[in-house]
C-alpha cells in the first residue's frame, strides 16, 4: 500500500505544505478573536442588547463543537479534503458577517465556527502524524502560529475601524482563508509515510491503553482549555475591580497571558531533547499553579501582569504535549478519538469559565472565582498521575 510513487499519499508531506499550513493557522486565531473586538460595532449596526450580542460567542461555539464532531468523518476522505473543506467555511463565514441581517451573521458566525473546529483539530492531528522526529515542538510552532494571528486580532479591528474599512478588513481574512484553501487542494497532505512508520516503530504505544488512561486525558483536554480560557477570560475584569491607578491599562492585562503563552511555546523547541514531556508538563503545571495563587493576590497592574504572564508561560506545553500523547497512544485511531478530545477540549473552554462567573456571583468575589483554574491546575496533577502506559511515560521531546 502506497509503494509505487505515482500513488496519492505515498510521497512525503512537502515543505511548502507546512508553510502554506503555518499560514493558515495565523488566519485562524484572528477569525477566532475576531468577534470579541468587533462585538462593539455589531451592537451599534443592530442597537443589540448585551444578551442578543452574546449569542454571537454561542453561535461561534456551537458551530465549532459540531466542526469538531465531524472531523472523523472528513478525515477519512483525507486530510486536504477536510483542510479545503474547513478553510473555506471560514472564508464564508467571515465575509458573511457583512451581511446586513442580524440572523444572517449570527449564521455566518456559526459557519466559520464550523470551519475552525474542523480546521484548528485536523491541524493539530496532521503535524503530530507528519512530525515524527521532534513532535511537542513542531505542535508549539503550530499554535505558536495560531496565537500570532489570536493577538494581531484586536490591532487589526482597531486600525480598520479607524479607517471606516471594517467591512474590508473582513473580506481580506476571507480571502485569506480562500486562498489557504485554493493552494491547498493542490497539495498532497497524506501522512500515509509517516502513519507507517508509526504502526511499525510504536506498536507498544498504540496497543493495550486502558479506560482509565484514555479518560484521564480527556478530563486533561478538559481541564486545560477550560483553565487557559478561565485565566484570560476574567483577569481584565479582576484589574478593573482593584481600584489601581492603572487607568484602562486593566484591558490589557489578557494580552499578558498570551504573550507568555506565545513565548512558552516559542521556547519549547529549543528545549534540550533529552528532557521528558512528562518532566516538562508537570514543571509546566506547577509554575501555572503558583502564579494562579499569586494572581490571588496581586493588588497592582504589575503584579497582575508578572502573575498572568508566568501563568501563561507554565500553560504554553501543555497542550501540544497532549495532542502528542494522543496521537502516540492511538495512531490511526486518534483521527477518530480526537474529535470526542477536541469536543471536550471546547466544551471545559466553555463550562469552567462560567463557573468562575458562578463563583463569584455567590460569593461576591471573583478572586474566590479563579480559585476555579486553580482547581483544574491541580486536578490536571491527579490524572496524569494515573497515566501509566508507555506512551506516556516514556515520551521525550525528541520523539
Amino acid at each position: 500500500m502506497g509503494s509505487t510513487p505515482t500513488r496519492p499519499g505515498s510521497l512525503p508531506v512537502s515543505s511548502t505544505a507546512f508553510t502554506v499550513l503555518h499560514g493558515g493557522v495565523v488566519v485562524t486565531g484572528v477569525v477566532t478573536t475576531l468577534i470579541g473586538p468587533l462585538l462593539p460595532i455589531l451592537i451599534g449596526r443592530w442597537s443589540l442588547s448585551d444578551q442578543r450580542a452574546g449569542l454571537f460567542f454561542t453561535a461561534q461555539f456551537c458551530g465549532s463543537m459540531a466542526g469538531v464532531a465531524s472531523i472523523g468523518l472528513l478525515i477519512k476522505r483525507g486530510y486536504r479534503n477536510t483542510f479545503v473543506f474547513g478553510f473555506s467555511l471560514i472564508a464564508a463565514g467571515v465575509a458573511g458577517l457583512n451581511l446586513g441581517s442580524y440572523v444572517a451573521a449570527l449564521a455566518a458566525a456559526a459557519v466559520f465556527g464550523c470551519g475552525l473546529g474542523q480546521t484548528l483539530a485536523s491541524a493539530n492531528l496532521w503535524v503530530a502524524e507528519i512530525a515524527k522526529s521532534r513532535r511537542v515542538a513542531a505542535l508549539s510552532i503550530l499554535n505558536l502560529m495560531w496565537g500570532v494571528g489570536a493577538i494581531a486580532s484586536s490591532p487589526f479591528v482597531m486600525l480598520a475601524q479607524r479607517h471606516l474599512a471594517t467591512s474590508w478588513l473582513l473580506y481580506v481574512i476571507a480571502a485569506g482563508s480562500a486562498l489557504t484553501a485554493i493552494v491547498l487542494a493542490g497539495m498532497n497532505l497524506e501522512p500515509a509515510v509517516a502513519a507507517k512508520q508509526e504502526n511499525t516503530q510504536e506498536p507498544a504505544s498504540q496497543a493495550n491503553i486502558s479506560l482509565r488512561s484514555t479518560i484521564s486525558l480527556a478530563a486533561l483536554f478538559f481541564l486545560y482549555v477550560g483553565s487557559e480560557n478561565s485565566v484570560a477570560g476574567w483577569v481584565a475584569s479582576l484589574t478593573k475591580r482593584m481600584n489601581s491607578d492603572s487607568g484602562d491599562l486593566w484591558a490589557l492585562t489578557p494580552m499578558f497571558f498570551w504573550g507568555g503563552l506565545l513565548a512558552g511555546r516559542a521556547l519549547v523547541p529549543m528545549l534540550s531533547l533529552r528532557r521528558s514531556e512528562r518532566t516538562l508538563l508537570v514543571g509546566g503545571l506547577m509554575l501555572a499553579a503558583a502564579a494562579i495563587c499569586c494572581l490571588l493576590r496581586a493588588g497592582t497592574f504589575a503584579a497582575v501582569a508578572a502573575c498572568v504572564t508566568a501563568a501563561g508561560l507554565g500553560l504554553a506545553a501543555i497542550y501540544p504535549i497532549l495532542v502528542s500523547w494522543l496521537v502516540k497512544a492511538f495512531g490511526e485511531r486518534s483521527r477518530r478519538i480526537g474529535a470526542i478530545m477536541f469536543a471536550l477540549a471546547g466544551m471545559g473552554g466553555a463550562t469552567l469559565p462560567w463557573f468562575v462567573g458562578l463563583t463569584s456571583t455567590t460569593t461576591g468575589n471573583l478572586r474566590a472565582g479563579l480559585l476555579i483554574p486553580l482547581a483544574g491546575c491541580v486536578a490536571m496533577f491527579a490524572f496524569i498521575s494515573t497515566l501509566t502506559e508507555p506512551a506516556f511515560r516514556q515520551a521525550s521531546l525528541e520523539e
